[in-house]
């Protein structure tokens, strides 16, 4: 009976434990697309770090059983611009064979052909995370040892439980630090940092492609942005650079920076419980 109980705990332990893999598609511009099911229904969703929050597209949310919220959410778009949101939890997210119950999402009218809203890092928040470029597939569960021999240093924001974003300092030019969100929604290669910064990198506007960006949320804000290129970002120990990246000053960014993570490596896995993503590959 003794060898019984054991030989259960030890198989209840690798079903809790054991690494799961999902297949995703990867966009022409760089956004990883997922199948996801919520409440039973399953819909295509973009893998989005810089989300904060699991994001239902009205024409999706309008398939799962009626809800009703008094919850509310005042979110930030990077450039500034409020988002007031409703607030819901689902009973159910599946993605793969792994479950999320009481997942915090909220509903917004927006539409992408093919793409029914955005799902966050919040469902990732006790677990590592790993994201395979090559094979085109996310891991969910635990490291090897070999997996963690290299790795940046993360910040993460958890904005009480409503809303959650990752963070990671980079060098600009080999000349100024700089904290940046990490923002697997912005696609690839994808470089902002504030306008401010391009005094201090003596950095000519003149010089610079100037964009006035109207809002796709609300077409009375107009952003103005700087594009051109710079010499190098890098993370802040060197283990990823990009040289003269393109890249967007951008007024009124509220972070110092925003980059997408595909930059980071061909195989990451972002672990939120070690403050860390690995770069694996």
């Amino acid at each position: 009976m003794k060898k019984l109980l054991t030989l259960f705990f030890l198989c209840l332990s690798f079903n809790l434990f054991a690494r799961q893999t999902i297949p995703f598609t990867l966009a022409g511009s760089g956004h990883i697309i997922i199948k996801a099911t919520v409440e039973g229904v399953e819909g295509n969703f973009i893998f989005d770090t810089g989300a904060g929050l699991n994001l239902l597209f009205d024409k999706f949310a309008k398939k799962l059983p009626p809800r009703q919220s008094y919850n509310f959410f005042t979110g930030h778009r990077a450039t500034g611009e409020p988002l007031n949101i409703p607030i819901y939890h689902s009973d159910k997210l599946k993605i793969g064979n792994a479950e999320f119950k009481n997942q915090v999402y909220t509903t917004f009218a927006l539409d992408i052909p093919g793409i029914d809203g955005l799902i966050s890092l919040q469902a990732f928040q006790h677990t590592a995370l790993t994201i395979d470029y090559d094979k085109k597939e996310i891991s969910i569960g635990q490291l090897s040892a070999a997996d963690k021999k290299k790795y940046i240093d993360i910040a993460v924001a958890d904005y009480a439980g409503r809303s959650l974003d990752i963070f990671t300092d980079v060098k600009v030019n080999d000349s100024i630090t700089v904290q940046v969100m990490l923002d697997a929604g912005a696609g690839q290669k994808s470089f902002w940092l504030s306008d401010r910064f391009m005094n201090t990198l003596g950095l000519e506007k003149t010089a610079f492609k100037v964009i006035d960006k109207k809002s796709e949320f609300d077409s009375t804000k107009v952003t103005k942005i700087y594009n051109g290129t710079i010499v190098r970002i890098a993370t802040e120990n060197g283990l990823s650079k990009v040289e003269h990246p393109p890249v967007f000053f951008v007024e009124g960014l509220i972070y110092e920076g925003k980059t997408s993570i595909e930059w980071l490596g061909r195989k990451i896995a972002i672990s939120i419980p070690d403050k860390k993503i690995y770069i694996i590959r």
